[in-house]
């Protein structure tokens, strides 16, 4: 429904063949940390020899959409604040910051999964794991300055 219109007054959408889905039904989900989502139905009246029908849905009947409003204002939100100038400075920062880091634990420590379970133990290991990356990062900068100090 990314690239579908949502009309608010009317609370329906638009997919791309021009068929509108209407409001059917609101329901509640609950997630495990007690977190209430509440999700809106949408079905359109007829698919019947929409071109489109094949790569819209596999279902036999019509199509039916299920959407969280709340969720697509905090998706629009979250976009808006990255297209801003400080929401890509803050996004390149992160390139160089925290993700090269993660990279490298990954790629040339070999950690891909954690080995304890809980979140304290896991704590703990990222701890370890952390103090490793900036122990041999020290070490290496260390004999840098030594190869330069003996020339």
């Amino acid at each position: 429904i990314e690239n579908w219109t949502y009309n608010a007054a009317e609370d329906n959408w638009t997919c791309l063949a021009g068929k509108m889905l209407h409001f059917r039904r609101e329901s509640k989900e609950v997630s495990q940390s007690g977190y209430e989502i509440y999700k809106r139905h949408y079905r359109s009246q007829s698919c019947e020899g929409c071109p489109l029908k094949e790569r819209c849905t596999k279902a036999a009947g019509d199509r039916e959409v299920v959407v969280s409003l709340e969720r697509l204002r905090y998706q629009k939100q979250a976009r808006e604040i990255l297209r801003s100038e400080e929401g890509y400075g803050l996004a390149v920062r992160r390139m160089t910051e925290p993700e090269s880091v993660f990279g490298q634990l990954k790629n040339n420590r070999g950690f891909r999964r954690f080995l304890l379970r809980g979140m304290e133990k896991v704590t703990l290991e990222v701890g370890w794991l952390c103090l490793a990356h900036n122990l041999l990062k020290q070490a290496a900068n260390d004999q840098k300055q030594r190869a330069t100090f003996l020339q």
